[in-house]
């Protein structure tokens, strides 16, 4: 089994992130874990930025990938036995190996300016959707999205994106992603 799993953003200034991923982690039934890190406040700054002086939106789009590669290097040490894989050809590797263990990938190892993907290079994009493509890119058989809010895992993709739990652009690739899975972390943890 392979599960891929996005470690939201907004969890990442939580006291012991990586004791709760990794308890977590091993509450979950045997699988190959492929992990990818969202932004948090880092784009969320970006954010600000283009709402107070617009850029063009692909440009700003890639920007913000761009720092996904500050928190993957910023949580990857502190993940005890993870593997950590940061560039393309240790992607291709990744996708070849089908070991029960745990890997935290850079985004842009898999998602660059030059890849071909469904996804629009703007706003309507974010780790949800960049983790859905994984999946879909990997042939994982779970979608996981560790999240610091409780989610209705009873509504459909597109209702949950118009209520901004998660982007518009993982709503796109509904019908192509593995089984969706939301867990509140911040939740799990405090249990």
């Amino acid at each position: 089994m392979r599960r891929v799993i996005k470690i939201g953003g907004s969890l990442l200034l939580r006291d012991r992130l990586s004791d709760s991923i990794q308890a977590w982690a091993v509450r979950q039934p045997p699988a190959q874990t492929i992990g990818i890190v969202g932004g948090g406040e880092l784009i969320d700054a970006v954010r600000r930025l283009d709402a107070a002086f617009p850029g063009p939106s692909r440009w700003v789009h890639w920007q913000c990938v761009g720092l996904l590669r500050t928190t993957f290097e910023w949580l990857g040490p502190q993940l005890d036995g993870w593997q950590l894989e940061s560039t393309p050809e240790e992607f291709e590797r990744l996708k070849r190996c089908h070991e029960c263990d745990s890997h935290l990938v850079a985004v842009d190892a898999f998602y660059h300016a030059a890849t071909e993907s469904p996804l629009p290079e703007d706003w309507t994009t974010t780790t949800d959707a960049i983790a859905g493509w994984l999946s879909i890119l990997v042939g994982a058989d779970e979608l996981v999205l560790l999240k610091s809010c409780d989610v209705d895992a009873s509504r459909s993709l597109t209702e949950l994106a118009s209520q901004g739990v998660v982007d518009a652009a993982v709503a796109m690739l509904a019908d192509q992603l593995p089984p969706v899975r939301f867990v509140n972390l911040a939740a799990e943890a405090d249990r």
